[in-house]
């Protein structure tokens, strides 16, 4: 990192810190045909019949910040990949891909995943900055949790823990949030790319008949962030 003052270098600042480089998304899609069907081997839990498991690849980002094959999943077990310009449905949900921006969205909730270049001197060439949006009463009536999801379930604001960076010189980053989240950073950890368990997990749990009220997450559109860099 440069510190420029008026214009010109005055002194360096090398970070040790981490990027977000790989986002997954899962989810269940397709109504199942009918309500006797719901508990059957057709379809796969919610209501619904089947999976759409996606991956978004930094890695897969050209030096200009796109690619032909940034996005690559499966609907229902058929593979498909998508990048520049690129556009997928599967069921509700839709996948749109611009030149390094892609939007995963539903009627429900959306999430956006921006690929950009990380400027460091080591490490990977490309980062992701994430956004997730619910719209109307969606997060009032499923609690959501996680990293992002627990903070459209609280009716206050979370403030965790961040590391303050030295003008010049050396330095390591270790702030994971503390504060912000329930319990710890390894708590949220998972197992595989489209895991849903964990100790806070809210996939499986069944939506409140009445919304909550007084959560940050209430209302026409609430969204949450992370790795958003300049």
């Amino acid at each position: 990192m440069l510190r420029r003052r008026n214009g010109r270098v005055v002194a360096t600042l090398e970070v040790d810190g981490s990027f977000i480089t790989e986002a997954h998304l899962t989810a269940r899609v397709g109504a199942c045909p009918d309500l006797a069907q719901r508990g059957s081997s057709r379809c796969v839990g919610a209501g619904k019949k089947k999976w759409a498991n996606l991956s978004f690849w930094a890695a897969e980002l050209r030096e200009n910040n796109w690619g032909w094959r940034v996005i690559n999943g499966t609907c229902g077990g058929s593979a498909f990949a998508i990048g520049k310009g690129g556009e997928k449905r599967c069921e509700e949900l839709r996948v749109r891909m611009a030149m390094s921006q892609a939007t995963f969205e539903t009627a429900d909730w959306s999430v956006s995943v921006r690929g950009m270049p990380t400027m460091a001197t080591k490490g990977p060439e490309h980062r992701l900055d994430v956004s997730f949006s619910a719209r109307r009463d969606f997060a009032a009536r499923a609690l959501p949790h996680g990293i992002f999801g627990q903070s459209f379930s609280s009716p206050l604001p979370r403030f965790g823990k961040v590391d303050v960076y030295p003008w010049s010189g050396s330095f390591q980053t270790s702030a994971m949030a503390e504060g912000a989240l329930d319990g710890d950073a390894a708590m949220y950890e998972v197992g595989s790319r489209f895991e849903t368990r964990f100790p806070f997990s809210r996939f499986d749990a069944a939506p409140l008949a009445v919304p909550a009220a007084a959560l940050l997450g209430t209302g026409d559109l609430a969204a949450s962030a992370i790795g958003m860099g300049p």
